[in-house]
């Protein structure tokens, strides 16, 4: 009973404006799963990302997806968690593995919540699980 998307969405001026879009909809809680796209964006952006993410109900985010990039930045997702709780004081989950994302949701994600898969990487995969 919950509305599932799939958005590309991998710069925090992108993630905002998603997020002023699904504001407009009818839902009860919002699942954002974030997969930042390569280490120097996520080292450069970290703030602005943790930010951005910040007004969503419920914040799952997954390995950093590196395309062409070695992590030679020392950053992770967990960095992002961190900045998320220190900064604006919201807790986030950290699961780097697809399936345990999707069973996560799928215990816990109630009729009329609005779930929002977002990134430029592989991400998109898990809304393919959920609708599958």
């Amino acid at each position: 009973g919950a509305p599932v998307f799939d958005d590309y969405g991998h710069h925090p001026t992108e993630i905002k404006a998603t997020y002023n879009a699904i504001s407009n909809k009818t839902f009860n809680k919002s699942w954002v799963i974030f997969q930042p796209h390569t280490y120097s964006r996520t080292k450069n952006h970290l703030t602005d990302f943790a930010e951005s993410l910040k007004d969503f109900d419920n914040i799952i985010l997954l390995d950093i997806y590196a395309a062409r990039e070695k992590n030679t930045f020392n950053i992770s997702s967990k960095d992002l968690s961190n900045e998320l709780l220190n900064k604006f004081g919201k807790e986030s989950l950290y699961m780097p593995n697809f399936d345990e994302v999707v069973s996560y949701l799928k215990e816990h994600v109630e009729s009329d919540d609005l779930v929002l898969t977002l990134g430029a990487g592989t991400v998109t995969e898990i809304s393919k699980l959920l609708t599958k």
